[in-house]
């Protein structure tokens, strides 16, 4: 037999090529057709069971996965399909010449229906099933896969300037027609751009079958183009949210090791384990965000369309979507948490599997699945391709908390859900280094941010190493902060006038001191007329903004490396997450 592994490469990059949102949802849905639709086409020509439903439902995609027949008992079946998502498909095959023409027909159709995207297909080498460990070939074709990518020219080279043409309006490329059928945007359009608005409507009906589980979100497809009308024309804010979960890319790489199926004997086991896995992990995900919908719409039911969430990936452990600003910490929080939740709880469509593995995730992790999440919020014009490089830098940030929280007794890391944002106020400086080098200050013992965030509840966190730090960097407590800022009085005025909290603001970047003297009047003042909201400001102690991080805290920089003693405070968190808040009584 042999293993064939068919995945697509820079796939934001992809997607998020031009700030047309028409263009990104469709670049979305060309990338999940790859490991979907135009595999099973594939598959279906080499003489291959016919996996996909003529309706493309999604839930009889996933039952005609789960009863596949097997490949090593059943004689005339040359395929069977272990992994099949956006962007990846795993699967064996009983010749090379059968997976070989798998391949042709993937790469071909992906040149025809979606040029500009880069996807490459491998095969292993042959291997005897009773004899060879499958947890052993996938490490192998997984490398195969990774020199091939880097050894081959990229999509770019597709799209040669000579001879001169006219450019595309949205993409940067070679232009391919005059695009016209848009009154509102007419221009020269690559053929990169048209495929993927080509494919708007698929995502529509993708997504309208999968939201019309929740009667919350009946409608949402209908509105898709409303909705991205008013993210692109009405939004004073945007934010690109990529969310990722922990630790789960070794988890595949290692499968047969946390699966306790490493041996050929085990081939079986693997085949079915893994395939259960990955599709436990999209149903996870799928449910976290349907989930935190359910619950924002439940409170108001016009409020996804004032402040319009756009799925733009939703697939394994990844989450990625494009948001009003103004929605994207509460969204993001509360997607956190329900994925946290979602991956302890079993997974409906496994539920004919015995009582012991109807939860997969947690039989293969031996525990829920903790996730990351970076926030990048920025004003409508700037490049969607920068926003999600710098989400990518939050989400590593925020992927920090694997080095804090950890097991007492064995020292592996606990699953800790965390998040890290950035509002970009400007368009200089966007790499996150640079950003975070202007919030240190005194010589690199103040600290003006306490980032990344703690999501995970606290008390799930008992009797770890790190919950001393978990507790100073967690969201309630940035929370508890927001709401003394956004606190009103009888007459609906702010309790803390805006003047005096920027007056606080100028002052942290004159160090520690001088905003500490500004603080202890102030607050001094209002204790004085009973106003006592201020008081959240407090750090570990009264009259000062500043909290002294743990000393057991790993250093981030060079700058912290040469001090013992390093200053946080929330402050100026709380001010921007302010900026963007919106009010239970307005939500």
């Amino acid at each position: 037999m042999n293993l064939v592994l068919i995945e697509t490469s820079g796939n934001q990059q992809y997607i998020f090529a031009t700030n047309k949102l028409r263009e990104n949802v469709g670049a979305s849905e060309l990338t999940y057709r790859v490991g979907t639709q135009w595999t099973f086409d594939a598959i279906r020509a080499a003489g291959g069971p016919d996996l996909w439903p003529e309706d493309a439902d999604t839930f009889t995609l996933r039952e005609n996965l789960l009863n596949q027949p097997q490949i090593e008992s059943s004689g005339g079946n040359p395929v069977e399909v272990v992994v099949a998502t956006s962007g990846k498909a795993l699967l064996l095959v009983q010749e090379r010449t059968v997976g070989k023409a798998i391949i042709r027909h993937v790469t071909s159709k992906a040149l025809e229906s979606a040029p500009g995207i880069d996807v490459c297909g491998v095969i292993s080498d042959d291997f005897e099933w009773n004899k060879c460990s499958l947890d052993e070939v996938n490490r192998c074709v997984h490398e195969i896969f990774e020199d091939v990518r880097a050894n081959r020219p990229g999509p770019v080279l597709r799209f040669l300037r000579l001879p001169v043409v006219n450019e595309c309006a949205t993409s940067g490329l070679p232009a391919a027609k005059w695009d016209d059928l848009d009154p509102n945007d007419v221009g020269a359009r690559s053929d990169v751009a048209i495929a993927k608005r080509d494919a708007r409507s698929a995502y529509k009906e993708r997504m309208r079958r999968l939201l019309s589980r929740r009667r919350t979100q009946l409608g949402f497809a209908e509105n898709v183009d409303k909705l991205i009308d008013k993210l692109e024309t009405e939004a004073s804010w945007l934010a690109v949210i990529h969310a990722d979960g922990n630790g789960l890319g070794q988890v595949f790489l290692e499968f047969g090791r946390y699966a306790a199926c490493e041996r050929s004997e085990h081939n079986r086991s693997f085949v079915d384990k893994l395939r259960r896995f990955s599709l436990a992990l999209d149903i996870c995900t799928e449910d976290a965000f349907l989930d935190t919908i359910d619950e924002w719409v439940r409170t108001d039911p016009g409020v996804w369309y004032r402040l319009p969430i756009l799925p733009i990936v939703l697939g394994g452990d990844d989450m990625t979507v494009v948001c009003d600003g103004r929605a994207a910490l509460y969204f993001t929080v509360r997607f956190l948490r329900r994925f946290e939740e979602r991956s302890a709880q079993p997974v409906g469509i496994l539920s004919k599997d015995t009582d012991e593995e109807k939860n997969i995730i947690a039989t293969i992790i031996r525990n829920r699945v903790s996730v990351c999440a970076g926030v990048s919020i920025i004003k409508p014009h700037f490049p969607f391709s920068t926003a999600y490089d710098l989400a990518e830098d939050l989400i590593r940030s925020a992927k920090q908390v694997k080095e804090f929280v950890k097991h007492q007794e064995n020292g592996a890391p606990w699953p800790c859900s965390a998040l890290d944002f950035h509002i970009h106020y400007d368009t200089s400086g966007t790499a996150l280094d640079q950003i975070r080098a202007r919030l240190m200050v005194d010589a690199g013992e103040t600290r003006l941010h306490c980032r990344p965030y703690v999501v995970t509840p606290i008390t799930r966190l008992d009797g770890t190493d790190g919950k001393e730090w978990a507790e100073l960097h967690h969201w309630d407590e940035l929370q508890r902060r927001v709401d003394a800022l956004t606190e009103t009085d009888d007459e609906g005025r702010r309790q803390l006038p805006n003047s005096q909290m920027h007056d606080l603001r100028a002052g942290l970047f004159h160090g520690k001191a001088v905003v500490d003297a500004r603080y202890k009047l102030i607050r001094h003042r209002y204790q004085a007329e009973q106003k006592t909201t201020i008081t959240a400001f407090d750090g570990d102690r009264e009259e000062t903004l500043f909290e002294l991080e743990p000393r057991e805290r790993r250093p981030q920089s060079s700058l912290e490396q040469e001090c013992r003693e390093i200053y946080a405070t929330k402050l100026l968190d709380a001010m921007d997450v302010a900026t963007l808040h919106e009010s239970k009584r307005e939500n």
